[in-house]
């Protein structure tokens, strides 16, 4: 486990984010996807507290967006630890979690660390903040980088540590007084992007105005209904059909081109992610697949 630590870019910059986060009540780390910021940077901070004998007041809290970001990320710090989640490593989000008395390191959504704010508006106790996927920009996000500016000149000992996959990460420097930035280079793997033209042509499948509509339990009629078109069409869906009328695709298959003249963008296509899915683990290497769904009102 530590040599896979080690490979990772965000790894190689240690000593530099150490440094920033030493010197500057507020940094600002950005990296690409997969640089090991998310796991590696709380992992840094505990482990350089406990080797300057402050291991025992150290107490970091670490935001994410997500529930099952925050579950999934404090199970894998604890497993790259050797431990078990509630011993140094914890999590907490609405209505459930695991920590215990030796818990230093707490990963949590940000409205939970929103709610603890509410009822302890200095902190009381914590020494780091780390707000992951700062550049999500979620109502939420927004309002803790407030709060948090609001309590920076309280607790002057406090350490805030931003953390941005993109290189917009300026506008929170400067949000935050210059606040310095450090940047994580390189991917730890290549990364491929296939669009849905590509995809169609790869795995054969065809879309029809027919297949595009799901059945999972439901009655077909209501969800004809639900996914009819609008009479409003979104911006996001009239900009792909400007697109598509403007594209050249003739280096695709004729069955490729009719597939992409169905194309539907008002439905989700759960046939056609499901199929996709199918195709990746029939002939793909095995690996893990994460899917990015629309929300519960789309």
């Amino acid at each position: 486990m530590l040599e896979f630590r080690s490979s990772l870019p965000a790894y190689k910059e240690k000593d530099a984010i150490l440094s920033a986060i030493s010197q500057n009540q507020v940094v600002i780390v950005s990296g690409e996807t997969g640089c090991g910021k998310t796991t590696q940077i709380p992992q840094f901070v505990l482990e350089s507290e406990i080797e300057s004998i402050r291991g025992d007041m150290c107490s970091i809290i670490c935001t994410q967006p997500r529930r099952i970001s925050v579950m999934a990320v404090s199970e894998r710090v604890a497993a790259e630890r050797g431990e078990l989640l509630g011993e140094t490593v914890g999590y907490k989000v609405r209505l459930e979690g695991v920590k215990g008395r030796d818990t230093h390191l707490l990963f949590c959504t940000t409205g939970i660390l929103l709610r603890r704010l509410l009822v302890d508006r200095n902190l009381k106790g914590i020494t780091h903040v780390i707000v992951d996927e700062i550049h999500e920009r979620g109502m939420n996000e927004d309002f803790l980088l407030i709060v948090l500016k609001d309590l920076l000149p309280r607790r002057p000992e406090l350490r805030l540590i931003l953390m941005s996959a993109t290189l917009d990460a300026e506008l929170f420097s400067s949000y935050f007084d210059g606040a310095p930035l450090v940047h994580i280079p390189g991917f730890t793997y290549p990364v491929r992007t296939h669009f849905l033209e590509n995809i169609l042509e790869m795995s054969g499948y065809r879309l029809t105005p027919d297949n595009q509509i799901d059945d999972y339990g439901q009655e077909r009629t209501w969800k004809m209904n639900k996914q009819a078109p609008r009479k409003r069409k979104s911006q996001i869906a009239s900009a792909v059909e400007d697109t598509l009328r403007a594209a050249d695709f003739q280096e695709f298959s004729p069955e490729t081109q009719e597939s992409l003249s169905c194309w539907n963008p008002d439905c989700i296509g759960f046939n056609f992610i499901e199929y996709i899915l199918c195709h990746i683990c029939e002939n793909e290497r095995p690996g893990a697949v994460l899917v990015f769904m629309t929300g519960w009102d789309d």
